[in-house]
């Protein structure tokens, strides 16, 4: 006997092999069993989910010998040629490549007013039905509409949104549902405990991941693991390099590096994987799933902990923590970007290693040298602009603003904090914060690369790199105020007094530019002849010699 594909000779033969549908297989037995059956279904839902084998299940149980039933006996002729793909009351069609009104009327409308040759009822199965013509749609409906009663039709899309609402409303329509990782690791179990192999627990995670939600899918990919692997227990290992997945300890190595800015390191993990053969949009794509699941380990510890072995999972929540989320979300989006770049590209590697660069190299934090601020009151409410202080101005004694320039300042992040946090965590949520600030509002946020918070007791000093930059935001009271609405936000005190300023620090006085020599004027005719005169004979031509 020819070989059978694992999703072939797995497929579910009843109602309750069918995994991860319970809302529609109760719904059709009940239906079969008071004899409310549709004239016509709908089964939407991503590819892989059952769709095609739930409707000829539905066949079986309409055309059992002993149906009407919800219990099809799987050995009688009606059960044993639908199974078989064999039953000539049973029409399956595939709109993809019977798409027009010709197909439609000669499959479709002509027969179906003529009863069943031998089964109870005529069933047409039409897969991928949103890709029919318009005009094929139009000649369908009035026969799924108020088809003979001898007639059932069932309609199968993975893109409901494409199927006309006059199609739609005639039918029952029936969604289905991914697999979870949970259960199609358990059918992989059961499918390799019956092919006599054993698999690492961490192995059979990885290839219900690499199925995304697709039952099918997964056997798939499980047979292609089971080709790679030379006998013994199939690992994780074997997964990886059967499937061309990305660890994920290279992914994880490859986050460290970015947090840590080492973007040599950062180039020679990518260097590795591209000699493996991996491509750059799948290495792009791995990198986004990688921190969409570390967002998820910080904000669903539990929920995803079964689609990872325990010490990654474990490693994977640590490492989110390190990051952050607004940091992980500001990556998602570079990353994005640079995937819809190299789908274009013709050198999407390039791509890729400009954007990981970009991404390894971000400014850090810069140190605090001397500063010119301007106190901001604690109330919300926007004061008038001041004028901006000159470097070597002293303001009166009776003006509180702007704080003059100190010569030998305090170190203020050495002063006793009495706000509910402490510098260093203040700074590093300060920096997640400047990057989401960037992205949003790309020309206010590049002013704030490089700055940084000071507390002094509560009081809050925004340390602006550069005067440019602190002069831009105070040159309406709605920017400064909006940007200390920010610092507050990050630092979770509503009402903390923020001090606005800028680094000044000392720097030698540059001498003023040595004006160029005026230029000379051109000389031209006699001019220019007792001028060479001079320079041949040191002395003065009389203007009358020849």
């Amino acid at each position: 006997m020819a070989y059978i594909s694992l999703y072939r000779k797995y497929r579910a033969q009843d109602f309750e092999e069918l995994l991860g549908q319970s809302h529609v297989t109760v719904t059709l037995r009940n239906a079969i069993q008071q004899g409310r059956l549709a004239h016509a279904y709908l089964f939407c839902g991503p590819r892989g989910t059952g769709k095609t084998s739930t409707a000829r299940l539905l066949a079986k149980s309409l055309n059992c010998e002993q149906g009407p039933t919800p219990n099809p006996c799987k050995v009688c002729r009606f059960c044993r040629a639908i199974q078989e793909g064999n039953c000539v009351d049973v029409i399956e069609m595939d709109a993809a490549s019977e798409t027009s009104i010709d197909d439609v009327r000669t499959s479709i409308i002509e027969n179906a007013k003529y009863p069943p040759m031998e089964a109870r009822y005529k069933i047409y199965i039409i897969d991928e039905v949103h890709d029919l013509s318009a005009k094929a749609f139009d000649a369908l409906l009035k026969t799924i509409e108020e088809p003979p009663p001898h007639v059932v039709f069932i309609l199968a899309t993975t893109e409901f949104h494409r199927v006309p609402p006059t199609i739609r409303s005639r039918c029952q329509r029936f969604d289905f549902h991914r697999g979870t990782i949970a259960d199609i690791t358990r059918r992989l179990e059961q499918v390799l405990a019956a092919e006599g192999f054993t698999a690492e627990p961490a192995a059979l995670h990885l290839v219900a991941r690499a199925a995304d939600g697709s039952w099918r899918d997964a056997l798939t990919a499980l047979e292609q693991v089971i080709a790679f692997s030379e006998g013994g227990a199939i690992t994780a290992q074997t997964v990886y390099n059967a499937l061309g997945l990305l660890e994920d300890e290279t992914l994880m190595q490859l986050t460290d590096a970015l947090l840590e800015r080492n973007a040599g390191k950062a180039l020679h993990l990518l260097e590795g994987q591209m000699l493996l053969g991996r491509e750059p949009r799948v290495f792009a794509e791995s990198l986004i799933q990688h921190w969409r699941a570390l967002i998820q380990a910080v904000l669903h510890a539990h929920d995803r902990a079964g689609a990872y072995d325990p010490t990654v999972w474990s490693a994977m929540i640590e490492q989110a923590r390190r990051a952050g989320i607004p940091r992980l979300l500001a990556w998602w989006e570079q990353m994005a970007g640079a995937l819809s770049e190299m789908r274009t590209s013709g050198s999407p590697r390039a791509i890729l290693e400009l954007y990981l660069l970009r991404l390894a190299c971000e400014p850090s934090v810069a140190p605090a040298p001397q500063y010119v601020a301007s106190v901001q009151p604690a109330a919300s409410t926007p004061r008038p602009i001041p004028p901006a202080p000159t470097p070597r101005a002293t303001p009166p004694a009776a003006t509180p603003e702007p704080t003059p320039r100190a010569t030998q300042p305090a170190p203020l992040t050495d002063a006793p904090t009495q706000l509910p946090i402490d510098p260093a965590t203040a700074n590093q949520l300060w920096q997640q914060r400047v990057e989401e600030l960037v992205q949003r509002s790309p020309a206010g946020g590049m002013h704030l690369r490089g700055s940084r918070l000071e507390l002094d007791g509560d009081i809050v000093r925004l340390m602006m790199p550069t005067r440019f930059g602190y002069e831009y935001f105070k040159q309406q009271a709605r920017r400064e105020s909006n940007l200390i609405d920010e610092v507050r936000k990050t630092l979770g005190a509503p009402n903390a007094p923020v001090q606005l300023a800028y680094s000044d620090a000392a720097r030698p006085e540059e001498p003023l530019p040595t004006p160029p020599p005026p230029a000379e004027r051109e000389l031209e005719g006699e001019e220019l002849v007792d001028e060479l005169m001079r320079a041949l004979n040191g002395h003065e031509v009389d203007a009358g010699e020849e």
